[in-house]
């Protein structure tokens, strides 16, 4: 009897592309577009949905000075101010004409697609958008994370809200974690550095208790370092990734600021290990605040 056929591989399904924007004057909240039509206005006014706190006190960035937009896998861009041009910029590459102004309210406004895995949206007053389009870095059960005789802690009870709520989109398909503000918002802590040390210790547990994970992320930063063509040593600080250059005192305050931007946020491996592991579970969200929305559904569409 002759032995059955080997079933057919399967391809591979294509990775979806991570496209984030970060508006560096606030580094630690990444606003992810996982879906084709999702949208988000930026500008001064306190009703967009990225608000650019270095010009609210201002009147040189229009209130609602552009919006960025995600069709076809890629992120576009519209000028929605009548005042100001909207300026597209990628690392290494020549400056591209910039986005005019609208001629009048009636105008929809120039838009175009914004290229690269790397650009920067700039307008008046300390507009700067990072956006990144990329393939996710694989968070995978190496040997050497997670081996067979390797022990996982379980979370501790006084972690186990802030770990459901940082946890929360990977249940709902997202590719990142939720942010400092959207943890707050579901565990009812109003206090940003609260939950940042939450965070910290969550992430701090992990990573001492497996150190090959935390291999895996210095790797990773490395590979963003590299990536982003920094000459740069990536440090972590309180939660916040800051790549340094060589010698800091002859850079630019503001490019210092920039500079910890640039990569995603450091607790993404232990995010993924935990639900990976079943250390948290969607039944276990009904122990968060029930008065607040779920984070993976907080996002604006059109």
């Amino acid at each position: 009897m002759s032995p059955a056929p080997e079933p057919p591989e399967q391809p591979e399904q294509p990775e979806q592309q991570l496209l984030t924007v970060v508006y560096t004057g606030e580094p630690d909240e990444v606003y992810e577009y996982r879906h084709d039509g999702e949208r988000r206005s930026f500008g001064r006014d306190d009703d967009c949905e990225i608000v650019i706190w270095s010009a609210v006190n201002g009147n040189r960035l229009s209130a609602v000075a552009g919006l960025i937009w995600r069709m076809d896998d890629e992120l576009w861009l519209r000028n929605l101010s009548t005042a100001h041009d909207l300026f597209v910029e990628v690392p290494g590459l020549p400056p591209e004409p910039p986005l005019p102004p609208r001629r009048d309210e009636s105008d929809r406004g120039s838009a175009r697609s914004i290229p690269g895995e790397l650009a920067y949206v700039r307008g008046p007053d300390g507009c700067e958008l990072r956006v990144r389009q990329l393939r996710p870095p694989r968070v995978t059960d190496h040997p050497a994370v997670v081996g067979q005789t390797a022990r996982v802690p379980v979370v501790p009870v006084e972690l186990k809200p802030v770990a459901l709520a940082l946890c929360e989109p990977l249940f709902h398909g997202s590719q990142l974690p939720a942010s400092y503000a959207q943890i707050g918002v579901r565990t009812g802590i109003s206090s940003r550095k609260a939950v940042r040390n939450l965070v910290e210790r969550l992430t701090a547990l992990y990573l001492s208790e497996l150190p090959a994970l935390e291999g895996l992320v210095d790797a990773r930063l490395q590979r963003e370092a590299d990536q982003l063509g920094l000459n740069a040593v990536p440090r972590v600080h309180r939660g916040v990734v800051r790549f340094d250059p060589p010698d800091a005192e002859l850079v630019d305050p503001a490019e210092l600021e920039r500079r910890s931007a640039l990569a995603m946020p450091t607790y993404y491996e232990v995010a993924h290990l935990l639900v990976r592991h079943h250390l948290v579970n969607e039944a276990e969200l009904a122990e968060l605040n029930p008065s607040a929305e779920p984070a993976a559904r907080n996002d604006r569409s059109p």
